[in-house]
């Protein structure tokens, strides 16, 4: 079922983007996963999953609150809109006091996609060095400012290797040799999970995201996978529908305060 798995590739590529941070401290359970960074942003770099569809919801939540308040740290609780798994489970977390702070579609593609030539003075390759995953990383932190990302949440990705692992498969766009724009595929559950795509303000408008999602649709399809799955930013949403890419549920994230004194 295309909802499930997709659901279970965003766990499965949250833990081992965290592993990415030799900082971060992960609870890996049956029915959950919490992931706390480095960094202590609330939202971008602390959440809470539930994996497990009938584990209690207020079973879930005293976990996590538990969990993220012995690290001084606030969370945000990832539940799915729209489908019946979660209704008690966002009933609880609203009842509990987290505010709900951003909502994103989640988008499935059920075949390859259609790939173009590469855009004029553009270099796409994947990345198999630590050069490459240092541009990478580069391009992340520039470009996820537009979704009010702090630049400084992508300076603890030091696992540069994590980005050729067995089931991962990241690439990179150079323009005039300066690392450009990203994409990447993390292969769980027979899903290719498209991550961190992004463009450098300046190489906007040359089709680049377009190009690398494209390319890390089919790398996902090469390493096994049976349809590919993205969560949308607005800016990136109008271009994965143009690849084909359809909305089958959305993402909700409720925000925990971080306790008394360490706000």
């Amino acid at each position: 079922m295309p909802h499930r798995t997709a659901h279970l590739n965003l766990i499965d590529s949250s833990r081992l983007l965290f592993a990415l941070d030799p900082g971060a401290e992960l609870e890996r359970a049956d029915g959950w996963l919490f992931g706390a960074g480095r960094f202590s942003h609330p939202v971008i770099s602390n959440a809470a999953f539930r994996a497990d569809d009938m584990l209690d919801p207020g079973e879930l939540l005293a976990q996590a609150q538990a969990f993220f308040a012995a690290r001084g740290r606030g969370f945000a609780l990832w539940a799915r809109t729209d489908m019946a798994e979660d209704r008690e489970l966002i009933a609880a977390a609203e009842a509990a006091g987290l505010r709900n702070v951003h909502e994103m579609p989640e988008m499935v593609l059920g075949r390859r996609a259609e790939v173009e030539d590469s855009p004029a003075g553009a270099e796409l390759s994947r990345v198999t060095s630590a050069d490459d995953a240092a541009g990478f990383w580069q391009v992340a932190a520039a470009a996820y400012v537009s979704n009010g990302f702090p630049p400084e949440t992508f300076a603890y990705y030091e696992d540069y290797a994590g980005l050729w692992a067995d089931n991962v498969a990241a690439f990179l766009a150079r323009v005039d040799g300066r690392p450009a724009a990203i994409a990447m595929t993390i292969v769980s559950h027979g899903v290719a999970g498209i991550y961190w795509v992004g463009t450098t303000e300046e190489a906007r408008g040359r089709g680049l995201a377009r190009a690398l999602t494209a390319t890390a649709v089919n790398a996902g399809f090469e390493l096994g996978a049976e349809s590919a799955s993205l969560q949308a930013s607005s800016m990136g949403e109008p271009v994965y529908r143009r690849l084909g890419f359809e909305t089958i549920f959305g993402y909700r994230l409720l925000m925990q305060s971080a306790p008394e004194g360490n706000r």
